[in-house]
């Protein structure tokens, strides 16, 4: 509904119909309008494994990506695809190819500053290698080696059974014919024999006797409490010991030890 108004008396072309109008003779790149000695251009015909080629962007077109701000749009390897340091870029023409031919390193560049507009873009077009200071998946460093995704790990545990299949094994089992024979004879000498006792005279009145006690119980005692007095500390003061210059000193003990009541 927002695009309605610009593109009303347009024609809306389809991915695969715009692949279709640029798949003749006429769209191929043409090597002789490349000047750049260091790229290489390839076709189908001339390249083996011509489809496995890892094309950079993940199949779009670079110059579409710089030139219309962040444009994604389909590339075309069948007009060509060309091969700078160890790379592979596809486009969506052959003007296209041209103009990245005469400065490639600026359009490369350019992808990375739409990059950094649109970090989704990071991720979509596999720039990990263009970001590696800032993603921990900088893998794929190699030569013509796509972008690998990351690898996502978890513990897990596994449990089973002791004896997750029953037994089948007899411990009487016996191979040996002799030794079966010898269990056989066993057997049918035990039919004639019989079980024999012998008792005494003093072992017959024998038996079993029981006898039952009470348990020991836990008794506890207590004796009187305690108690205690307090007696009164004697005390005595010497009295006429002092101040009798003129006269003869008359000393008197006097006892100062109160009594029990007053304790």
């Amino acid at each position: 509904m927002f695009l309605r108004p610009y593109t009303d008396g347009l024609e809306i072309r389809t991915d695969d119909q715009r692949l279709a109008d640029t798949s003749s003779d006429d769209d191929r790149i043409n090597g002789k309008e490349i000047d750049n000695p260091k790229i290489e251009l390839l076709f189908h015909e001339t390249t083996k494994n011509f489809d496995k080629l890892p094309i950079q962007y993940r199949g779009f077109c670079g110059w579409s990506l710089v030139v219309y701000d962040r444009l994604l749009v389909p590339s075309n390897p069948a007009n060509g695809v060309l091969r700078y340091k160890d790379n592979y870029y596809a486009f969506c023409d052959k003007q296209a190819a041209y103009e990245f031919a005469n400065a490639p390193d600026s359009y490369i560049n350019g992808v990375a500053e739409a990059a950094k507009k649109s970090p989704e873009l990071i991720q979509l077009l596999e720039l990990h290698t263009q970001f590696a200071s800032i993603t921990p998946y900088a893998q794929g460093k190699e030569p013509g080696r796509m972008i690998e995704a990351p690898v996502t790990k978890c513990d897990s545990g596994t449990q089973t059974d002791t004896h997750f299949m029953e037994k089948n094994i007899v411990k009487s089992y016996e191979w040996n014919e002799w030794e079966l024979r010898r269990k056989a004879l066993k057997l049918a000498n035990l039919r004639t024999k019989l079980t024999h006792s012998v008792q005494t005279n003093l072992s017959n009145f024998r038996r079993d006797n029981d006898s039952q006690v009470y348990l020991p119980k836990d008794a506890d005692t207590q004796t009187k409490r305690e108690a205690s007095t307090n007696v009164p500390k004697p005390s005595t003061f010497v009295a006429g010991l002092r101040g009798c210059n003129s006269t003869k000193t008359t000393m008197n003990v006097v006892d100062l030890t109160l009594d029990v009541d007053q304790t």
